[in-house]
Parts: structure tokens; sequence; C-alpha cells
């Protein structure tokens, strides 16, 4: 998933990292980094271009890590495409998508927590449902946890 450069902590450094590889004439892997991120290809030849002083912006930072983290994700017990849509769509709100950026944070342990919850309402309420809204705002807390 983050193979080559690993899993960046912000926009910022993404970007640091894409002037970096521009300033040294390395396309290619300005191209890598972009994918790693989910970044749209687009956003990487216009950098490269230098029609864009950054490759990326906050929201579309926070919006890749979620796509990428999200197509690695597997698991039958919880459909992750819902919570991933709802994610994306609040990644309009700066703190958010800083939080979604953070390296501590990730999809995987998200469900994970989300999973955990749904069977403790199982358990302790016999119900075998939670409401959509519910379960999304157990996900977004998870990524706002610890931010102020």
């Amino acid at each position: 998933m983050y193979d080559v450069f690993g899993n960046f902590d912000s926009a910022e450094e993404i970007n640091a990292a894409a002037t970096g590889l521009l300033e040294e004439g390395d396309h290619e892997n300005i191209r890598q980094l972009a994918k790693e991120n989910g970044i749209p290809d687009f956003f990487a030849e216009e950098f490269i271009a230098e029609h864009m002083s950054e490759l990326t912006d906050l929201m579309n930072a926070a919006i890749g890590k979620i796509e990428i983290e999200e197509a690695e994700y597997k698991n039958n017990q919880i459909p992750v495409e819902p919570i991933a849509d709802y994610l994306k769509s609040q990644c309009d709100k700066e703190a958010f998508a800083v939080a979604v950026r953070r390296r501590t944070k990730s999809i995987k342990e998200c469900m994970k927590q989300i999973e955990e919850k749904c069977k403790e309402i199982q358990r302790t309420q016999k119900r075998n449902w939670v409401a959509d809204m519910t379960v999304f705002r157990w996900a977004r807390d998870y990524f706002m946890e610890g931010e102020q």
C-alpha cells in the first residue's frame, strides 16, 4: 500500500516530497508518489508541468488515503464502501481532512473498531442491526479522536 514512499502524516509532507522530486527532475517517482497516495494522475501531470505549485491539497490528500486504504480492506462482516463514502464526504472540513491523513489512523483500524462495537451491541442488546448514521458517527469519531 505505502511500499515506496511510506505513509505520510500530512498533505504538507506529500508536497515536500513531490517538490524534492521535481527539483531532481524525477517525474516517474512523482507519478508513483501520487499513485501511492490516491492522488489523481491529472494532478501529478499538472504538477510536473508546473501548472500547480503543489501536488495535492488537504482534501485530496485525505480522500486519496481513504480510497487507497478502502481498496486494500478485505472483510465480509461490514461493508467498507458506504463508510468510506461517508468519510470522503466529510473531507471538505479542514480539521477532519487533517485527522484522516494522520499516519496513526487507518481504515483498517476504523473498521475493526466498528465491528467490535457492532458485536457488543449484538451481545448486549440482542440486536442484529445498527443504524447507518450511528456507524458513520463511530467512523468519524475514530478519526477525530485525539484531534484538537
